[in-house]
């Protein structure tokens, strides 16, 4: 037989390797050309494919994830929220002097131990600065103070400024909207101090180990209507405010059945006050949460390092499971884990997480650094994942106060574990981010794709405090209950049973609203990415 019949010629392995070369140049080509293409320019993929582009600097990313959907902010201090800008601004209005030495705004009279008119202070360039180094992050690197200690010591120097809650929230809800957040969980006291002190003047006597004596006090103020009426009458006033500022500074809106920005609130406990103003504020605060539908969840604050933090620990958990057992279950948030070596001895990391998820009933955890110093860190892990106890991650906050970062980080720990994660702020002003900046760490930092980013946009709505069905089955966001199961289609609409849902789950709405947004932001991005007015 013809050796031809078995192999090719020398012309047609010539005419071959031609044909190779022209791929790989037409190939080489083709990366090029998008190498220097703008992400949304036409004709060169999917949202998957452009965002791989727009990884290629922080502009771009910046440029493409300010505008996509990322659900909400599980984790955000509005004290800790409102930029020092806006505080000088208050200041100013309130008539306020400035202490340079104490970087802290005052009723004392200009000239007195150098204090200035809070008007010279924005003439003042230098002083400006250090006000604003003060009170933020900007101030502080690596090899000056401890990061830790500037941070905390941050919110004294923005507490001198007054600047009011309605002000601060307005401002919050503004930047989120324009971010394309469409809910927040705030930390901050929603509900007035006679509530609180209401609570505190029936414990006549407090035994912490004695908690069944302490509620027998406590109970009939627990169960008074009159609070309830007293926290709805101030979250009115205060919203009531806040929707006003907003439609005068950015015709937007907190009120209504369609609002901007959703918003709830967290009662804050203190960690280092005493184990019986512990026990009172969590009565306060549950009850808020059985009598108010805007308060959604608790959390504690404060250190977790200190020493107190550390001795009241154990009760402190007692305290969270006996009141939840006896008013109603309410969802726990809790920070927890937020350790490293430098700031705590090893003890206390052992068993910070597991604890607060098993003994103190959280359903979400905030930072959760020290997981891998817990005694079983796989069955930790592992209930977490079972419980679908979401993790709330701020890479900034993580990196200014504790100094970890990169692989020192658990994210992709948490991730590989299966145990759900969010990304969100804790303190946006103080670290000098935002939501978007937060995406854009964990996304270049991580190697993130396009769809992992989404699921932690998933992720933080199916992990909020609010109740009802949703849209997913069992966390599976591949499942949609019906009738959404073509939700993800350009040209869906709700039928009459899915508006009826929808007008009765506002869980459920929040989802499928984030789902549409995804489907018109990638639209958006394959037409050009122009905002239309």
């Amino acid at each position: 037989m013809p050796a031809s019949r078995f192999f090719l010629r020398r012309d047609h392995v010539a005419c071959l390797m031609l044909g190779l070369a022209v791929l790989l140049l037409v190939g080489c080509q083709t990366v090029d050309s998008r190498r220097d293409t703008p992400f949304w320019a036409p004709d060169i993929g999917d949202a998957a494919s452009r965002f791989e582009l727009a990884k290629r600097s922080q502009p771009e990313l910046i440029t493409f994830l300010r505008r996509m959907p990322k659900g909400a902010d599980l984790h955000n201090h509005l004290s800790g929220a409102s930029y020092g800008e806006y505080v000088v601004t208050s200041a100013i209005e309130q008539g306020l002097n400035y202490d340079p030495a104490r970087h802290k705004f005052t009723d004392d009279p200009a000239g007195n131990n150098g204090v200035i008119t809070a008007e010279k202070l924005i003439r003042d360039s230098s002083e400006l600065a250090a006000y604003y180094d003060a009170s933020s992050m900007r101030g502080w690197y690596p090899a000056s103070m401890n990061g830790h200690d500037h941070f905390f010591a941050t919110f004294d120097y923005l507490r001198s400024g007054d600047r009011g809650k309605a002000e601060m929230l307005a401002e919050v809800v503004a930047r989120n909207a324009y971010q394309n957040v469409t809910y927040l969980e705030l930390m901050t006291s929603p509900y007035p101090k006679s509530v609180r002190k209401a609570v505190g003047a029936a414990l006549i006597s407090f035994d912490p180990g004695d908690l069944e004596s302490a509620w027998a006090q406590v109970q009939a103020v627990a169960d008074d209507p009159v609070h309830a009426t007293a926290t709805a009458d101030y979250l009115d006033s205060l919203e009531r405010e806040a929707d006003r500022i907003l439609h005068e500074q950015h015709d937007m809106s907190l009120l209504g059945d369609d609002p901007d920005v959703v918003v709830r609130y967290m009662p804050q406990l203190l960690r280092k006050l005493s184990l019986e103003r512990f026990f009172v504020d969590a009565v306060a605060a549950m009850m808020a949460i059985r009598d108010e539908p805007r308060v959604v969840t608790l959390n504690m604050v404060q250190p977790e390092d200190a020493m107190q933090s550390r001795e009241y620990f154990a009760t402190q958990m007692r305290i969270l499971d006996f009141l939840s057992q006896r008013m109603g279950q309410p969802p726990i948030t809790l920070h927890a884990g937020e350790l490293v070596l430098r700031e705590s001895p090893v003890e206390p990391m052992r068993d910070r997480i597991s604890r607060s998820v098993t003994q103190g009933q959280a359903r979400r955890i905030g930072h959760g650094i020290s997981i891998a110093w817990e005694d079983d860190v796989v069955g930790t892990l592992a209930t977490m994942r079972e419980r679908g106890v979401l993790v709330e991650i701020c890479l900034s906050s993580n990196e200014g106060i504790l100094g970890v970062t990169g692989d020192a980080h658990p994210f992709m720990l948490y991730r590989r574990a299966g145990v759900p994660v969010s990304i969100n702020t804790d303190d946006e002003a103080i670290s000098r981010s935002n939501l978007t900046m937060e995406f854009v760490i964990a996304a270049s930092r991580y190697d993130l794709s396009y769809d992992e980013l989404l699921e932690l946009a998933r992720n933080s709505l199916e992990s909020s405090a609010l109740p009802g069905a949703g849209l997913y089955i069992d966390r599976d966001y591949g499942r949609l209950r019906e009738p959404f199961g073509s939700v993800r289609k350009t040209d869906w609409a709700p039928s009459a049973e899915a508006q009826e849902l929808l007008d009765n789950d506002l869980k459920l709405r929040l989802q499928v609203g984030l789902e549409r947004e995804i489907v018109a932001f990638e639209r958006s991005l394959a037409t050009g990415f122009r905002v239309t007015p």
